[in-house]
């Protein structure tokens, strides 16, 4: 019997795997039926965004270059070939392996942008590419953007460069990793650039002031239910879309518990919880948002103002599944829908002017002419009326007349009246313009002339008031996996990017911890060893600022002097270990299995007798017991949970 060896990728001319590659994207079905030849993809399977996503509608790839402000594909230069069909090949597959959000593909077809000009002396070749093409292209993406988006884009140059060796395609292999540096400044909380990062994600005082003014004096429906939405989010810091798109019958009650006890109010009668139903994003449960109970009230109010202002848009999408055909308009819910309906009528109908039916027939290409009179079929009016419906259907979550934040079209617009017998839902964008305000359209602040101290106009965002509860829940001493429940997030990592308590406010913290004695260790002794007179001076005097490192808090004073034991957090009596912090605890018993591991290596060549070897054991057996020391303090039982330790060090 014969074998045949079939040839590997390595072993084929980088052309012919380049011309597989291609051929192979051709025939997948990823993103539906595109023209693959077409700079311009119109992509019909896409993975689904919230229905409430202001870019939810968003379904075109441009494989074109760069063109900043322009909107209209026929403008728009297609990228050079053979590059073009290379990245087109190289969507259409990173797709067909794993679904993806549509603005996922768009950062790599942006990221080749960068590539593009770069490739000028090698005719546009992906076979021809080196790994200077990509230090270059990821050089200009540094010129061009910043932070998160320049990290974003290198990244993307990185996965480019990963197809290109993974399938042969480049004529020798490129080294190439992401240059672009990531922004992460999480733990960082000392000094002018943290102080400008929390001002910025946090909502200042008087904008919370402001709100608090606004939320009783606003009397048009758009805008209470905007308010109402914006006083959700303050009551329990949701994402935007996951708020958006919670139930109508989302109220939640039930009697309190505490390690199987009833909650008792002043008054001895059982608290009742109030919590509200919703669907979390990026892979949490769908559970309960429980309301604190100061903000029950607030809460309750504005689900009932929302749920109220919405019904006619619930109803109207019942009476359209029940009546097939029709919509819940005068002249437009019963008869015959092949007749023809004049602008005259239209006007009445849609409470449009002239001009406005005008407009409206022509942007959805229904317009009919009849002699003088021109207008349209009723059959035409209530499919262009009912498409929208189906914009709501996010595939996953309720039936359309589910959902509480259900208004008809144009509702928020301060131009255009409401499109009768339509529905859709709030979107993300309203909610933003709302409080942050756009070119041409003002937010509720600048509505009713208020301005910050600085007498400029306020301006929020819907995410800062996720930031802001996150880090009061921080400040108050919440343990993570709470945290992470409470904010509908998989993963207790996840919190330290929400967490912005300063450095001065972390210090404020463990001085109160220590004076209420929830300390172990050295310092709590000290204390214990002084005066109750000299109790607190020496309190301020030891702990002047603190920072949340890897593995615990540090309490050393930066103003003093630099870090003294540089970066041995585990070995140093300045670093203090929180009691049952389940994400410092993985950290430390992460970095206690690599240390071991160290430590073995450190072992076997100090076996060998390689010279200093033994002093590298030492080292890695004292970082590995003070690692064993803080670990232990987690599984200790007889120490409260949220307890500061400073463990027993061990030392050279």
């Amino acid at each position: 019997m014969s074998l045949h060896t079939l040839p590997s990728a390595r072993n084929l001319d980088a052309q012919q795997n380049l011309a597989n590659f291609i051929a192979g994207a051709r025939q997948l079905s990823a993103f539906g039926p595109v023209d693959f030849d077409d700079p311009i993809w119109r992509v019909e399977s896409i993975k689904k965004k919230r229905a409430s996503s202001s870019r939810t509608g968003v379904r075109t790839l441009y494989f074109t270059q760069s063109k900043p402000g322009d909107r209209k594909g026929e403008d728009r230069v297609p990228l050079r070939s053979p590059l073009a069909d290379f990245i087109k090949a190289l969507v259409r597959k990173r797709e067909d392996a794993a679904p993806k959000h549509i603005e996922d593909h768009q950062i790599i077809i942006r990221a080749a942008r960068f590539l593009e000009p770069v490739m000028a002396d090698i005719e546009y070749d992906p076979c021809r590419l080196l790994s200077d093409h990509f230090a270059n292209a990821a050089k200009a993406s540094r010129e061009t953007d910043t932070g998160a988006t320049a990290y974003a884009l290198g990244k993307k140059l990185a996965e480019i460069a990963d197809w290109l060796n993974r399938y042969g395609i480049g004529r020798a292999r490129i080294d190439f990793k992401n240059p672009n540096p990531r922004v992460d400044d999480s733990n960082v909380r000392i000094g002018e650039a943290a102080d400008a990062r929390r001002a910025q994600k946090l909502p200042q005082e008087e904008e919370l002031d402001a709100l608090a003014d606004l939320a009783n004096r606003v009397t048009e429906p758009a805008d209470i239910v905007r308010m109402r939405a914006v006083e959700l989010l303050v009551c329990g810091g949701w994402r935007i879309n996951e708020l958006l798109s919670i139930p109508a019958d989302c109220e939640v009650e039930e009697l309190a518990f505490e390690n199987g006890e009833p909650v008792l109010d002043s008054g001895g009668k059982q608290i009742v919880r109030y919590g509200i139903r919703y669907f979390g994003e990026k892979g949490a449960p769908p559970l309960p948002k429980w309301i604190p109970t100061a903000l029950v009230d607030v809460a309750k109010r504005a689900i009932s103002d929302v749920r109220r202002i919405t019904a006619p848009s619930r109803d109207a999408v019942r009476f359209m599944h029940q009546n097939p055909g029709y919509i819940p308009a005068p002249g437009l819910d019963r008869g015959d829908m092949d007749e023809f309906v004049s602008a005259d009528q239209l006007e009445v109908i849609l409470g449009y002017s002239k001009s406005g039916v005008k407009q409206w027939l022509k942007s959805r290409g229904i317009r009919v002419n009849i002699g003088s009179q021109f207008g349209a079929y009723k059959k035409d009016v209530v499919t262009q009326i009912r498409s929208a419906i189906s914009g709501t259907d996010d595939g996953s979550l309720h039936r359309v007349d589910d959902y509480l934040f259900l208004i008809p079209e144009n509702m928020m617009s301060a131009y255009k009246a409401s499109l009768p017998g339509s529905v859709r839902l709030v979107t993300d964008g309203m909610i933003s313009v709302f409080i942050g305000g756009k070119t041409g359209v003002p937010s509720i602040f600048e509505k009713f002339g208020i301005k910050g101290a600085d007498g400029q106009p306020i301006r929020m965002n819907t995410h800062q008031f996720r930031h802001w509860l996150n880090t009061l829940a921080q400040e108050g001493g919440m343990n993570q996996m709470e945290i992470a429940r409470w904010s509908g997030r998989k993963d207790v990592w996840q919190n330290a990017a929400y967490d912005h308590v300063s450095g001065a406010q972390l210090a404020k913290r463990v001085r109160a911890l220590v004076e209420a004695g929830d300390i172990r260790g050295p310092l709590a002794k000290v204390q214990d060893r002084l005066p109750p007179a000299d109790r607190k001076q020496f309190r301020e005097a030891t702990i002047t600022t603190a920072h949340v490192t890897d593995i615990g808090q540090c309490i050393h004073d930066w103003s003093m002097m630099p870090c003294p034991t540089f970066g041995d957090c585990a070995g140093c009596d300045e670093h203090l270990v929180v009691k049952g912090d389940v994400s410092q605890r993985a950290a430390a018993e992460q970095l206690l299995s690599e240390t071991e591991r160290l430590l073995a290596k450190a072992r076997e060549e100090a076996a060998d007798e390689t010279y200093g070897a033994s002093r590298w054991v030492v080292a890695h057996q004292r970082m590995a017991a003070n690692l064993q020391a803080v670990i232990a303090v987690h599984g200790d039982t007889t120490i409260p949970e949220g307890t500061l330790v400073q463990p027993s060090l061990q030392r050279d």
